[in-house]
């Protein structure tokens, strides 16, 4: 597969591998040109007849990258007199032109040249020692200008690229790890804003060895060598090449270079060879390769849904459409509540079905249970619809062949409709309306026999959908069906945090409460396994069952404008000994159902009653007819026709088919539509649809090549972990001391890989393994990385609970900050998803939770204290039910309005993931107001950057204290910490004060504190929360005096006098004469 021949050596060291820094490999009319990168003083050009480099042209500045733009030879960036050059330059006649400058300056970026005579230019090294850059800056060839990209998906420079088709794929480098990153190429050069929560970026795999380098040669994606490097990374380098097999999700060893080698430079040649040239030994091997895409099939990724991709989402809808549809309707109730109220028996009398006969706890949420509404009237005696359950055979049978007794007609249609639902079975059908149920041996077919009007044929489901699917062309309604899909979920809090990750937007939510205990009761929270047994202790819950209530109550509100709120009391047989009546609870319970946000489910016709009394553990028949009732009410009500290409309900069919333990690969889904002539973007299309629609659960971001046709498969790896951490709840020492994983896991919800290893149900090699569900539990926000080097996340919905009189030491009055929504509660699952977001890696977040030896400072599902890289600040966010408290152990730092900023984003970025909708947050404190007439601790309202407003007496407002003021910037100078003698030494080398700064920056250029702030690091998101709400001179001197605080704070780039005149020497600063002005100052002194 793989030949090598060795070339002449480069004359010099440099490109990519001399000391990890920039170069460049390219070819220019057939000609092979290097350059670039430290060591590389000039541009050279090989003759492969002469087998002989010769020089082009000098070299650029060091560290840069050397490119090709709209078929000129271009020069890139660089280190210029210890400032990252912004320069580009143009080889023209010999000579290097000018071009327009960079938006960012760097060196040892990675340039790609793009149609239209563009290029993209990523990452590098910025100002400021090592820091690496995310910025994607993207030339227009047309216009001859530069604008931003989409940021890579982490810092990092020195990282391999190629382009394969529409794909462009990144590897390698320092800071990408051996992580494979892969986008389309059309929506990196798109013009994109620096604060976009938007990343188009998916990781594809990861490759054996780090610093490897990309390419793509007959087809197939290879990582050349790897290993060793600068910071070594715990392995030597290797001379291997390996090769991405699209099936098996793997990389496949394809042969050995004659040396070992990494971070090398790689160009695939217009012949078809393959060119490696090894900066730091010198050394050029080309390779030949033949044969290679038959062994190693590779698929690029599924990228993720834009706004291009849906418009062409769209289009292949209507074609598809043109084919015929299925007319469906799929009305999806979840049922809530308190664990132990009584839910799952609930579900059985809604679905008609005898009550389990032991306990056993619902996981965090339970197999949907689908139902299929039938018209019966004139049918068998019926005079009204009905709805079956799937789930029971026998049920289902005696329907159909009830139907088809009475009806005396051919059912099947119907019964493709039907059998649909059961991949794993025979049914046999008589017209006498008896039937059997036999297991099929080969689930890929399901064989139907009816034996109507004296006929009898055979039904192949499958094989007669598929060839009915391929032969038409009508535009027409095939047939309908509807659907009743139930979701029982569970009530222990650990799963109320975690359900709304997964389980979002039902049509239907029905809360279950229990008529023998108040409403303000704390209920008795217990844990049933799959044998009826306790897996532990009962324990008092830390909320009651109206704060449940309106907990859920938040996060349905959220997630649609105005859902179908059914409330259904249980144990209606012991309702008497509740001193609460049922009378009481109602009023109270329409108290929080307000009309205007949802629409309520009333019991009797004065619309005055909620509540739906009903016995599930021993129903009698009154509970059977008000069952009966809530049936067809959520059928009436709730039922929302849909139309679905008749292609895409049999891939639906075929892919649940193939599905023997709920997990397909992308390859294989594509084999099944295939079948159905799906192919390209239309099964793209089909499939988006078929997952945002809840039938399949695909994540393209973390795991593009693996769907989950049964979501089930996802929900029970989270069941498994609150079950495990009950267990272990009694189990403080027995079985668990002894290993150290454990421990972490109980006292601090840590996990890791080789916990995820105890569970090994559902696991799929090569598809899903448990470090592949750690991607899919980062990706949903359900948890985060705490220690990258150990392998730990944390799961913030396991943690345990602080009680309210300890939580009320970190509520200071006077000065915490409280961060309410501005109707109702806080929603439930959204403060466990804010913390992880805020401990989040992608996020670029500095906070971090205090992971040492010993017990953490506060570590609680509703109390975190949190810790800032760089600083000493300490934070600590609180959950008080309805508002967070935001408490700073330092308030005279001005690092507040950092902090403010950083939990507002935090709540949009976990409001986005949650698919919260239309939820404000507003700013408040205690109020301290003296004429207030309640004695009860109540909120003000911030209602500008200066005053208060008490929530109670409107009309009284007051000024908000110096410490209040800290949160919104507006509060005085930073203190100054004097030296121990009185007086502050001053080197080039020293930390400069915050006084003489302002004194002798700030006051001469007031004007240039955005420049100055993007050479000191700061992004433009922050720049931008900074500079434009600072207008006129004294409001551009306080935005100098927060630049200088992040830039202390932050200590990256090292803030000292020395770092400070480098930036004012840069372009885009421009005050050479200042800066030698401050270093004869500072020499002076």
């Amino acid at each position: 597969m793989l030949s090598f021949a060795t070339c002449a050596n480069v004359p010099v060291r440099g490109g990519r591998g001399w000391y990890g820094v920039g170069g460049g490999l390219v070819e220019v009319e057939g000609r092979v040109v290097w350059g670039g990168g430290y060591g590389g003083e000039g541009v050279y050009m090989l003759d492969e007849v002469r087998s002989k480099w010769s020089r082009v042209a000098d070299g650029g500045e060091l560290g840069g990258t050397l490119a090709v733009c709209g078929g000129r030879l271009v020069y890139v960036g660089g280190d210029k007199d210890g400032v990252r050059s912004k320069e580009v330059k143009e080889l023209r006649g010999g000579r290097w032109s000018d071009m327009p400058d960079m938006l960012v300056g760097c060196e040892g970026s990675c340039v790609l040249s793009v149609s239209g005579g563009g290029m993209v230019v990523m990452g590098g090294r910025g100002d400021g020692g090592w820091r690496r850059l995310n910025d994607v800056q993207v030339f227009d060839g047309g216009t001859q200008t530069w604008h931003r990209g989409p940021s890579l998906p982490k810092p990092c420079y020195l990282m391999s690229a190629v382009v394969h088709g529409d794909m462009v794929f990144v590897m390698g480098g320092w800071g990408m790890d051996r992580a494979v990153w892969c986008a389309d190429i059309r929506d990196l050069t798109t013009a994109h804003t620096h604060d976009s929560q938007q990343s188009i970026w998916r990781q594809l795999t990861d490759v054996p060895y780090y610093e490897s380098s990309v390419c793509v040669v007959d087809g197939v994606l290879l990582a050349i060598g790897g290993g060793g490097g600068d910071d070594q990374r715990g392995s030597e380098k290797t001379s291997s090449i390996f090769g991405f097999h699209g099936v098996d999700k793997k990389w496949k060893h394809v042969g050995d270079m004659p040396f070992a080698c990494s971070r090398v430079d790689t160009l695939l040649l217009s012949d078809g060879g393959l060119l490696v040239v090894d900066g730091i030994t010198q050394q050029v091997l080309r390779i030949t390769v033949q044969g290679l895409a038959k062994l190693i099939p590779f698929t690029p990724t599924v990228k993720e849904t834009g706004k291009s991709q849906k418009e062409a989402d769209e289009r292949l809808y209507e074609e598809a459409m043109s084919k015929g549809y299925v007319e469906t309707s799929v009305t999806k109730c979840l049922i809530l509540g308190a664990a132990g109220v009584g839910k799952t028996h609930l579900k059985h009398l809604l679905l008609k079905k005898d009550p389990p006969e032991q306990r056993v706890s619902t996981g965090l949420a339970d197999n949907p249970v689908r139902a299929i509404s039938f018209s019966l009237a004139g049918v068998g005696g019926q005079e009204e619809d009905d709805w079956f359950v799937v789930e029971d055979d026998q049920a289902l049978l005696r329907v159909v062949g009830g139907t088809i007794r009475d009806g005396g007609v051919s059912m099947a249609t119907s019964l493709e409709e039907v059998v649909s639902s059961f991949p794993k079975m025979t049914i046999h059908v008589t017209s006498d309306g008896a039937g059997a149920v036999h297991p099929d041996p080969t689930p890929a077919r399901v064989t139907v026999t009816m034996d109507t009007r004296q006929q009898s044929r055979t039904v192949s489901i499958e094989e007669e959908l598929i060839h009915h699917i391929n032969h038409s062309s009508d535009k027409k309604k095939l047939f309908g069906v509807k659907w009743i899909q139930f979701t029982d979920s569970g009530g222990q809090l650990q799963y109320h945090d975690i359900l709304p990750l997964f389980i979002q937007k039902p049509a239907v939510a029905i809360f279950a409460l229990n008529l023998s205990e108040e409403l303000s009761h704390q209920p008795t929270i217990e844990y049933y396994g799959a044998d009826g047994k306790p897996v532990s202790r009962p324990y008092r819950s830390s909320l009651s069952h109206k704060q449940i209530l309106q907990h859920c109550l938040g996060a349905m509100c959220s997630q649609d404008a105005r859902p179908l709120i059914v409330t259904v009391g249980t144990h209606r047989d012991a309702a008497d000994r509740c001193s609460e009546s049922i009378k009481d609870k109602n009023q109270r319970v329409m108290e929080l159902l307000d009309a205007g946000r949802f629409r309520v489910l009333c019991n009797g016709e004065e619309l005055t009653e909620a509540i739906f009394a009903v016995n599930g553990k021993t129903p009698q028949d009154e509970d059977r007819v008000v069952a009966k009732v809530l049936r067809k009410k959520i059928v009436s009500l709730c039922s929302k026709l849909m139309k679905m290409p008749i292609a895409w309900f049999g891939l639906d069919v075929l892919l649940q088919r193939s599905s023997h333990d709920g997990i397909l690969s992308l390859v294989e889904c594509q084999g099944c539509a295939k079948r159905l002539h799906i192919e390209g973007d239309a099964f793209l299309a089909a499939l988006h649809h078929l997952v945002y629609h809840n039938v399949f659960l695909h994540y393209p971001e973390v795991l593009p090549q693996t769907v989950f046709c049964d979501p089930q498969v996802v929900l029970t790896k989270v069941t498994e972990l609150v079950e495990y951490h009950h267990k272990l709840r009694d189990s403080p020492d027995k079985g668990v001391a002894a290993e150290r994983d454990l421990v972490k896991f109980r006292d601090h919800g840590l996990l890791s890989v080789e916990l995820l290893k105890k569970f090994s149900k559902h696991y799929t090699e090569g598809l899903f393994a448990p470090q592949d569900l750690l991607k899919v539990l980062v990706s949903v926000g359900a948890i985060a990385m705490v220690s990258e080097a150990g392998g730990e996340y944390l799961m913030p919905a396991l943690l345990p609970h602080l009680d309210s009189g300890q939580v009320s030491k970190y509520c200071q009055p006077g000065t915490s900050l409280i961060i309410r929504p501005t109707q109702g509660c806080i929603p439930s699952g959204l403060f466990c998803c804010l913390v992880a977001q805020l401990l989040s890696p992608t996020n670029h977040s500095p906070w971090k939770v205090c992971m040492d030896v010993g017990k953490p400072l506060c570590l609680y599902r509703n109390c975190i204290t949190f810790e800032l890289q760089h600083t000493t600040e300490i934070v600590t966010l609180v959950d008080m039910f309805s508002y967070i408290v935001l408490h700073i152990d330092e308030m005279f730092t001005k690092v507040c309005r950092e902090i403010r900023g950083c939990v507002h984003s935090g709540i949009k970025r976990a409001c986005g993931i949650l698919k919260y909708q239309g939820v404000l947050f507003e700013d408040a404190f205690m109020c301290a107001g003296a004429s207030c007439t309640s004695d009860l601790p109540h909120l003000a309202t911030v209602v500008s950057e200066k005053k208060w407003k008490c929530s109670i007496r409107r009309h009284q407002r007051g000024d908000l204290c110096e410490g209040q003021l800290m949160w919104f910037g507006e509060s005085g100078v930073t203190k100054e910490e004097p030296s121990a003698t009185g007086t502050v030494s001053v080197s080039l080398d020293s930390e400069p004060s915050l006084q003489h700064l302002m004194e002798k920056v700030a006051a001469v250029i007031p004007s240039k504190c955005w420049a100055v702030g993007f050479q000191l690091g700061l992004t433009t998101a922050e720049l931008q929360a900074i500079c434009p709400q600072h207008q006129g001179l004294e409001n551009h001197h306080r935005a100098f005096g927060e630049i200088f605080d992040v830039w202390r704070r932050r200590g990256s780039p090292p803030y000292t006098w020395r770092t400070l005149t480098g930036v004012l020497r840069s372009a885009s600063v421009d005050e050479v004469q200042l800066s030698e002005h401050l270093t004869s100052w500072i020499t002076q002194q």
